[in-house]
């Protein structure tokens, strides 16, 4: 009996660690709002080959990637807003900003624009891409528990 409870006890508390770092899915807009609107983290994954080009400049591609959104925006409309930029390089080696922008709208429909700059100019590289996607087709949203 003295082993029994120690052991127990370890039992329950590997399970409430274990449940503290799973991450539940986020299905929703409301899913969505209610868990950045409570401090949650949420993340997001990005298949941009469930995605549509929104122009006749926009490349189709099996690009995937993934953020979490560090601040976001709640606009009057409901359309949920936040953007995601890091310094990489280009396919010639250079150095570029690559600024990422999502509009995630309260029908579950989202718009992906993708800008990159020349560094160290900032002088704008290309036009922007956009892409059309959906919460749950193209772009995933996880919450930590």
């Amino acid at each position: 009996m003295k082993h029994i409870v120690p052991t127990l006890f370890g039992v329950l508390l590997a399970t409430a660690v274990n449940a503290a770092n799973d991450l539940h899915v986020l299905a929703t807009f409301p899913e969505i709002e209610l868990a950045l609107t409570t401090g949650k983290p949420v993340s997001v994954a990005i298949d941009l080959s469930l995605c549509t080009p929104a122009n006749g400049v926009t490349p189709p591609t099996k690009t995937r990637g993934g953020i979490r959104i560090e601040g976001y925006r709640i606009t009057a409309d409901g359309t949920l807003a936040f953007a995601d930029q890091h310094f990489t390089i280009d396919r010639d080696g250079e150095p570029i900003l690559q600024f990422l922008r999502y509009h995630i709208r309260l029908d579950g429909n989202a718009e992906l624009t993708m800008v990159v700059f020349k560094m160290p100019s900032y002088e704008r590289k290309g036009t922007s891409l956009v892409y059309n996607c959906a919460i749950s087709r193209g772009l995933s949203f996880f919450a930590s528990e």
